[in-house]
């Protein structure tokens, strides 16, 4: 009888712990969801102002020159380097923006990896980029004009955009594939990681 008293004891300590713990379980996770929110509605998007910085210092790793040339002006050869012309215009404006802002992470960081550069064409050190004449002639002739006319179209549609976490600019990486979900930088790279920088599922893995 004590041991039937004792296991009904027991059973009833189970039934009321059991919700408790999910309800744990729950608060944890709504408050990692919190969290999450909180840094991502501090990164931004921004108006820059071109006063400060106006124009890039580009190494050109073929000949080891360095070119000065307008921000913008340089943001037609990155995108055009970067993503096909033919893609959605969203995706391209999108491109831009990041393009842009990772340009001026890179003047702003002074981290003198090129000396007296910014950036190097090389997107295997920076981001990629490619001549006028290059690009032009990688496209079909009767192409070329409206490809290069959209790809300006887009850079000067988000001119000024940039990407910012407490008022300053972001490493902004990109990529082209995901896989369905991205990873946080100190799991690829090492080092300290980013706050902005988070795994989140991407839209066609949550399409699937």
């Amino acid at each position: 009888m004590r041991k039937l008293i004792l296991y009904l004891i027991i059973l009833i300590q189970i039934i009321f712990l059991i919700p408790i713990l999910f309800t744990k379980r729950f608060e944890i996770k709504e408050t990692i969801a919190e969290t999450e929110n909180k840094v991502v509605e501090q990164v931004i998007e921004n108006n820059y102002d071109y006063k400060k910085y106006s124009t890039v210092k580009l190494l050109h790793s073929a000949t080891n020159k360095i070119s000065e040339v307008p921000l913008d002006e340089y943001l037609y050869h990155v995108v055009s380097a970067e993503m096909p012309a033919d893609f959605e215009l969203e995706a391209l404006k999108s491109q831009a923006v990041v393009a842009r802002t990772y340009t001026i992470y890179k003047i702003t960081s002074n981290e003198k990896k090129h000396g007296d550069a910014d950036i190097c064409d090389n997107a295997s050190c920076c981001q990629a980029w490619i001549s006028k004449e290059d690009r032009l002639a990688r496209w079909d002739e009767n192409l070329r004009e409206s490809n290069w006319n959209r790809i300006q179209n887009v850079v000067n549609a988000t001119k000024g955009k940039i990407i910012t976490y407490e008022g300053k600019p972001i490493n902004a990486f990109f990529h082209s594939n995901s896989g369905g979900v991205t990873e946080v930088p100190i799991n690829v790279w090492g080092g300290s990681g980013y706050p902005y920088l988070q795994v989140v599922e991407t839209a066609r893995r949550r399409r699937i």
